[in-house]
């Protein structure tokens, strides 16, 4: 676990200066394509994290329990990634001018093939974190984020121009082909068998897939919320380039590596089903207690670091950046609440609550406040609601009557799952 760790900082930190070298080699416009770019990539491939989801709980609960279903979530990923890159192609040429000037066939074509890749690369990741396989899945997680970064200091240092971005925005998605080519161990885990039938596996993973998809919506999709519902307006404190970046930055040091904990986060609670509240308490306590101390770092240093760093129109102040750092911790807690669901396999809700977090952020940033009042309700209000629904959801399924609400829940190739009541 401590390799995954480590990775998983080292994504976090990645990705950001992928992002900040973005901005001094390209241009305003080419950024702010790139930006867009990178935003939709990021989307589609956190609407196929659900695959990764579901089959780290069908692979875990298939070790514990002895089950064995006649799924293979190497079949659902590519069923899925090949429709993925079917659709990508097949309408590319209608929306992606919209977003990318020039290069629209390369940017299409990157796009189709990264997420065809990353559907595998999901598959392999679930496996991996499944069988408790941490070195392996940690090397994964530094190797997609490592290949980005590398390139990126080559185009930065050699003043390549947008269509290098595009393509380091999706290379890392073909990290599972270096796994594989390099660890036999990974090799022997392509056999790992899941405790689910096929019906059931394409229903779990079609639920995980909309959550995620929600979940992606919140958080990567979020910026281009606050771009459609946010007009030029007179009397706010910041604009709208300003708030957007400050978002990003205050949520990449929690949200980045707690999603790639989410397949650590998913074990730890299917192995501790009994004592489910026990083993919520402490993850959820370290991502506020990290909300508070960022926040007042945030407060105290933020608005230097923007004033040395960046450019003048992305100061904020440091009031706004210690909110929108506690909110992102918010953001944190939903996703380890959802993980807690999707262990505890009532799908159901744990869709529901990151869709009742998504729209209620959504009705709030239309309220009439201004922009940097809306962005940080928005993004207070809505996890804490998603978080609300999915407490309610764990108290019901953990006791007769609970689990009796959601019929066949727990139900799997005609076995009852292990830990819980039966029916």
């Amino acid at each position: 676990m401590k390799a995954l760790s480590l990775a998983t900082v080292f994504a976090a930190l990645s990705g950001f200066i992928v992002l900040y070298l973005a901005q001094w080699t390209l241009d305003e416009g080419g950024y702010a394509e790139f930006q867009i770019y990178w935003g939709l990539f990021f989307a589609c491939t956190g609407i196929l994290d659900g695959l990764m989801q579901e089959t780290t709980r069908a692979v875990s609960a298939a070790k514990d329990s002895g089950r064995s279903g006649n799924a293979s979530p190497w079949r659902l990923g590519a069923i899925l990634g090949f429709t993925a890159l079917l659709i990508v192609l097949a309408s590319g040429f209608w929306w992606m001018p919209m977003l990318v000037s020039g290069s629209t066939f390369s940017a299409t074509a990157l796009m189709a093939l990264g997420l065809l890749f990353y559907a595998f690369q999901t598959v392999l990741s679930g496996v991996l974190s499944g069988l408790g396989l941490w070195v392996r899945y940690a090397w994964l997680v530094a190797l997609d984020s490592g290949i980005r970064l590398l390139l990126a200091l080559v185009a930065w240092a050699l003043g390549w121009h947008l269509l290098a971005f595009l393509i380091i925005t999706v290379i890392g998605a073909a990290s599972w082909l270096i796994i594989l080519a390099g660890s036999p161990e990974a090799r022997q885990a392509l056999r790992a068998g899941v405790d689910v039938d096929r019906p059931t596996l394409v229903r779990r993973v079609g639920s995980a897939m909309l959550s995620t998809g929600a979940s992606a919506v919140l958080i990567t999709g979020f910026p281009v919320l606050v771009g459609f519902t946010s007009e030029a307006e007179a009397g706010t404190v910041v604009g709208l380039a300003g708030i957007l970046n400050a978002v990003t930055l205050t949520r990449a040091p929690i949200l980045v590596p707690l999603q790639r904990f989410q397949s650590a986060l998913i074990v730890r609670f299917v192995n501790n089903r009994g004592n489910l509240y026990s083993a919520l308490l402490t993850p959820m306590a370290v991502v506020l207690g990290l909300g508070l101390l960022g926040g007042g770092l945030a407060w105290l240093l933020g608005p230097w670091i923007l004033d040395t760093f960046f450019k003048p129109e992305l100061w904020v102040p440091g009031l706004i950046l210690a909110i929108l750092t506690f909110a992102s911790a918010c953001t944190g807690t939903l996703m380890i609440t959802g993980a807690a669901t999707l262990a505890q396999e009532r799908h159901r809700w744990y869709a529901a609550g990151w869709l009742s977090a998504t729209f209620i952020a959504l009705v709030v940033l239309m309220l009439p406040f201004s922009l940097e009042v809306r962005v940080c309700a928005a993004l207070l209000i809505g996890p804490v609601a998603g978080v609300l629904v999915h407490l309610v959801a764990l108290r019901s399924g953990l006791s007769p009557a609970g689990r009796a609400a959601d019929p066949g829940a727990d139900k799997v190739a005609g076995h009852t799952a292990p830990g819980l009541p039966p029916h």
